[in-house]
């Protein structure tokens, strides 16, 4: 196998890939299989439950097929000057050269790499803009703590018609409606890892607005596609807690205040929130909110907001990056704040646009 390719495209192409690859597999599944056929390379990355796979064009000399180590081929070829690398691989090395630079990296058998199957079954287009809105917002409140399998997944699931996206890691709860895409799994639920989500995010970021996602769908795997990537995952088995019961149908208290000022404030004050029993508190008042993070080690922080804010007068404290987290995925220029009081969770949500909300609970303070 021998071509040459832009650096830049091969480490995006190759980047892709060795971020799925898991570092606990070893031998050729801890690799990137490299297959160039004419002048289109296919990079591909796996660790047994998600897949990317790259088409990308290259100046292609020789075909074949070449194995590498996952980590160490992204770093050499970013680790070169800007041009048009050449890889070329013989049947235990590969080379990695540009100018005088020349990298000569150990490879695997390509026949030890994990057979996997190819993007079959009918393909589905949903807009792009729309789906990546609603993943931008949901995703970041999915657990990444694998004792809890279910909830590191995003369930895609219908209501009335339209799909509705919910994630949770049993601190924060992101709902998102997405009413110009219909359900994709029907009538019924998917779980899809939010590890295969965030390579989609990845991939569509560069898409136009009016571009389209291919969406694939079998029993127990679920493949999008966008422009020369696919990204292929298992679902996660098992049933979703019913967690819209959460909601509650209506708060007595509300703040709405300017969602770039509240923010800017937040930020300030988790420069001391510098572990993860910290929080921040916020006072509500007729005109204003007052924001206020202590630390016994670092000291204190004081601020204070316009705002406007209907209730009892009141103080709740959270923690500083979920609540962070939901008011910059809140759209629009403004954002609500709803709470019954200071130990049941708070809702934060758009003016105008409703179509996301975003449950965290409080944290007690003494």
């Amino acid at each position: 196998m021998k071509f040459k390719s832009e650096r830049d495209i091969l480490v995006e192409a190759l980047s892709a890939a060795s971020r799925v690859v898991a570092t606990r597999l070893i031998g050729a599944s801890s690799g990137i299989l490299l297959s160039l056929s004419g002048n289109q390379l296919t990079v591909t990355g796996t660790d047994l439950d998600i897949t990317v796979r790259t088409a990308v064009d290259v100046i292609g000399i020789e075909d074949g097929s070449s194995v590498v180590p996952a980590r160490l081929i992204v770093d050499a070829v970013r680790s070169l000057e800007a041009g048009a690398v050449t890889i070329a691989s013989t049947d235990e090395t590969v080379e990695v050269s540009l100018a005088r630079a020349k990298f000569s990296l150990r490879t695997f058998a390509v026949v030890d790499y994990p057979k996997l199957p190819p993007v079959s079954g009918p393909l589905t287009s949903i807009a792009a803009s729309d789906l990546i809105a609603g993943l931008n917002q949901v995703v970041r409140a999915a657990a990444n703590d694998d004792a809890r399998p279910l909830l590191t997944g995003v369930l895609f699931t219908t209501d009335n018609g339209v799909l509705r996206l919910i994630a949770t890691d049993s601190y924060r709860l992101a709902v998102r409606d997405v009413p110009e895409v219909e359900g994709i799994g029907g009538s019924h639920d998917l779980l899809v890892p939010a590890r295969a989500l965030q390579e989609l995010q990845r991939a569509a970021a560069s898409l136009a607005s009016d571009s389209t996602i291919g969406v694939t769908l079998t029993d127990a795997e679920i493949c999008f596609v966008v422009g020369g990537t696919s990204i292929a995952s298992r679902l996660i088995d098992g049933n979703y807690p019913s967690v819209l019961q959460l909601i509650p149908a209506s708060y007595p208290n509300q703040l709405r205040v300017a969602k770039d000022t509240l923010l800017t404030s937040l930020k300030r004050a988790k420069l001391l929130a510098k572990d993860s029993t910290s929080s921040v508190r916020l006072t509500m008042k007729e005109r204003s909110v007052e924001i206020r993070t202590q630390s016994h080690d670092a000291g204190d922080v004081e601020d204070n907001v316009d705002a406007d804010y209907g209730g009892e007068e009141m103080t709740i404290a959270f923690n500083p990056s979920f609540l962070i987290d939901g008011i910059e995925a809140v759209p629009g220029d403004e954002v609500v704040l709803e709470m019954s009081d200071s130990v049941r969770p708070a809702m934060v949500h758009g003016v105008e646009d409703t179509r996301f909300r975003y449950l965290l609970m409080p944290v007690r303070v003494q």
